[in-house]
């Protein structure tokens, strides 16, 4: 099913509007709508305190929430405006629980795209691209925060272990990566070792070259700081569009080569990734 839905998760932050810059340039790709959806908190007191605030405070509360909402809906559609798309354009703000509702939201497009450290606001819980891509059931695009507009250049990265989440990202990235004229399977072995020793990994090679896809394995000896780091330099000496890997959980078997690797690329992200579970 090709790609014909993306959303974007916005707060008018610089990380959301790097985001919308990404979500823009793949719509123009696919010819495909983008909904801006922005998640907040409903205005709510606990009972001891409610019992001390008059309506007229409420009211002016839930106003102010309400002007907030709308400005960081025009703020979207000023974002869209000065990227010059013209393409079909939707905006959302549901209320409730930020993670839940993008994670829900999320089941109903291809992709959702958010920003690098996206928090809504400083009063509610920080939106984590691991808890979305592992509640949503859908993949999630992480948009580094200084993410420049740059043609494609038709080249991406996919971080294999042979691992379920590494093969579910691959296999919901195939829309994309079928556009690629260039894709770089990359494993890490330990430190000090020659490259990966996945048995399974040549196997990854043929499976996507059976979708016409020109894959190339690349073996690579994890760098002292890590297989993280490993993997972003890879990224940083090559400039992918997009680096696509498994999202992996706390206390899971690989934890000690790869468990930390996504908070890892999370917060030292120097390309778009697109991460699934």
């Amino acid at each position: 099913m090709a790609i014909k839905d993306l959303a974007v998760a916005f707060n008018a932050s610089d990380n959301s509007k790097a985001a919308v810059r990404l979500a823009v340039q793949m719509c123009r790709k696919y010819e495909a709508t983008l909904t801006g959806i922005y998640t907040h908190s409903p205005v709510k007191f606990e009972a001891e305190v409610e019992n001390w605030i008059s309506d007229d405070m409420k009211e002016s509360l839930e106003k102010t929430d309400a002007e907030t909402t709308a400005t960081i809906g025009e703020a979207f559609k000023a974002a869209v405006k000065e990227s010059g798309f013209d393409g079909s354009v939707e905006w959302v703000s549901p209320t409730g629980h930020p993670n839940d509702l993008l994670a829900r939201s999320a089941r109903y497009h291809d992709l959702l795209l958010i920003g690098q450290y996206s928090n809504p606001d400083r009063n509610q819980r920080r939106v984590r691209a691991e808890e979305l891509v592992m509640n949503s059931g859908k993949p999630i695009i992480v948009v580094p925060v200084d993410y420049k507009v740059r043609p494609f250049t038709g080249h991406a990265v996919v971080a294999w272990d042979g691992s379920r989440p590494a093969a579910r990202a691959l296999s919901d990235a195939m829309q994309i990566l079928e556009t690629k004229e260039r894709l770089d399977v990359v494993t890490v072995g330990a430190p000090g070792a020659p490259g990966g020793k996945n048995a399974f990994a040549q196997d990854v090679i043929t499976y996507l070259k059976r979708h016409g896809i020109n894959a190339k394995l690349t073996n690579l000896s994890a760098a002292r700081e890590g297989v993280g780091a490993t993997i972003l330099g890879y990224c940083s000496e090559t400039d992918p569009d997009i680096l696509v890997m498994g999202a992996y959980g706390h206390a899971r078997l690989r934890e000690e080569l790869f468990g930390g690797v996504t908070r890892h690329i999370l917060e030292n992200a120097n390309v778009p990734i697109l991460m699934a579970h």
